[in-house]
């Protein structure tokens, strides 16, 4: 499974903190991070006057033998990453890569009783979500030494994917690919006169709130072709929609974003919820005015009818506009929608959420030099322009982005690409994936559709989360 999906897949994860806390109190001290003094370095040749002598030390410093990367992904990700090493080996003949892939529930039980254990595989998938929970458990190498001993350009990267992969102020994983969450619309309903019979504007990058709003007012239209704006408007017979979103549902990946948007925080840096600011409130109350007082968004009910993913609404044909993760793309292409791309809607500074998936290395790794190797292939220019050039990632590094866009798949991909330097610097912790994937959506999604007090259910978020 692809971290794209993390924000969807709460279940096999729910026991994963008490696993978590029971391996961190086997370690030691489970809140250290591996450090990468000490052996941290990659071997390097050994200076010497004789040619002969210096030839023979960089022979000898020639990264070789067998590593294991560990991932979990789809069979179809599993070959892909194959051939990716394929090109890996081109550069590294004398490394061997054995992949091992899990599905997602079960990968994450593997790489926490491997950590426990210290048989982690040399190099390891990690996902954004999970990154402060297993550099505390120990299960992460701290990277600063290598990065600084082999000229590792981490200015290839901007500063919030870079962001997803440090735990303390260490960069202890690098960022292997950016999925990105944008606004999405749908081409034909814009330009048909019938389902667009006021001619409104396509959404635009650098939009505000309520310029959307306005666009969505002329493009939910009710039975009898009134649009949400014209008096008599019947919005319990609403045929189009304008615009659909689940901020509590995607939590991480649209309501976050948006707070910060609006100079308020889902949580404050000591990691107390931060959702009774009136930052935050106007926020949620601009959300909930889409549903209850413009009529242009479903309610949550509403548009579980059109699609149990509000970011797959798009796909039915009846919507003009909607959040969608750049993997969304497929989806709505299999539909048959003509659609493109744009940055989200901003309160007053445009904010973005990257889902970044990354790579990790073991902290007791046998073969540190070929376990560098093939993460720092796998993240610098040449790693991640192999991995643009297969067509189903985002890469992560800027020096791939030439080649990302390069294939012309129909739609404006630059927004992808756009997106990652707005992105918000807000790297999970232990116990904020449960606030985001659950209590969240559990206290939020029906005040945001009009059933239910926000402030009460605010003050219900702060005792479930406890901080």
């Amino acid at each position: 499974m692809n971290t794209k999906n993390v924000s969807k897949v709460v279940a096999p994860l729910t026991a994963l903190g008490f696993i978590l806390a029971a391996c961190s109190g086997s370690n030691g001290n489970s809140n250290a991070t591996p450090s990468a003094s000490s052996g941290g370095s990659a071997p390097a040749a050994s200076p010497s006057a004789s040619g002969s002598a210096s030839a023979s030390a960089s022979a000898a410093a020639e990264p070789s033998g067998k590593v294991t990367y560990m991932m979990w992904g789809t069979e179809e990700e599993v070959n892909q990453t194959k051939d990716l090493l394929k090109k890996f080996n081109e550069k590294y003949p004398k490394v061997e890569v054995d992949v091992v892939s899990k599905d997602w529930g079960t990968y994450w039980t593997a790489i926490t009783a491997q950590a426990a254990s210290k048989s982690l595989p040399d190099v390891y998938k990690m996902s954004y979500a999970y990154v402060d929970k297993y550099a505390k458990l120990g299960a992460m190498k701290d990277l600063t030494d290598l990065i600084s001993s082999t000229g590792f350009n981490l200015g290839d990267f901007e500063p919030g994917v870079l962001a997803a992969h440090q735990s303390g102020g260490k960069q202890v994983s690098l960022p292997r690919d950016s999925n990105t969450i944008v606004l999405y619309y749908n081409k034909k309903l814009f330009a048909d006169a019938k389902t667009n019979p006021l001619g409104a504007p396509v959404p635009t990058n650098d939009m505000t709130w309520d310029q959307l709003i306005d666009i969505a007012k002329k493009m939910t239209i009710d039975k009898s072709g009134k649009t949400a704006g014209d008096a008599g408007f019947d919005s319990a017979q609403t045929s189009q929609w304008g615009f659909v979103m689940d901020a509590a549902g995607s939590a991480d990946s649209v309501l976050e974003p948006q707070l910060w948007s609006n100079g308020a925080r889902m949580v404050n840096d000591d990691e107390s919820l931060a959702l009774e600011s009136p930052e935050a409130t106007e926020v949620l109350n601009k959300f909930a005015s889409l549903v209850t007082t413009d009529h242009v968004t479903p309610s949550f009910s509403q548009s579980q009818t059109l699609a149990k993913d509000p970011f797959l609404a798009l796909a039915t044909g009846k919507v003009a506009m909607s959040f969608g993760g750049s993997w969304s793309a497929n989806e709505y292409k299999k539909a048959g929608i003509e659609f493109d791309a744009v940055l989200p809607p901003k309160f007053k500074e445009t904010k973005t959420v990257v889902q970044v998936a990354g790579n990790a290395m073991s902290p007791n790794s046998k073969n540190e030099a070929a376990a560098w190797a093939l993460l720092s292939w796998l993240a610098g220019p040449e790693g991640q322009i192999a991995l643009a050039e297969q067509g189903q990632s985002i890469p992560a590094n800027k020096q791939a982005a030439d080649a990302y866009l390069a294939i012309d798949d129909g739609y404006n991909k630059q927004t992808f690409i756009e997106a990652q330097k707005y992105a918000i610097t807000a790297p999970f912790f232990d116990g904020k994936d449960k606030l985001m994937w659950e209590i969240v959506p559990q206290k939020l999604q029906q005040p945001l559709s009009g059933k239910g007090d926000i402030a009460k259910a605010v003050q219900e978020i702060k005792k479930l989360y406890g901080k």
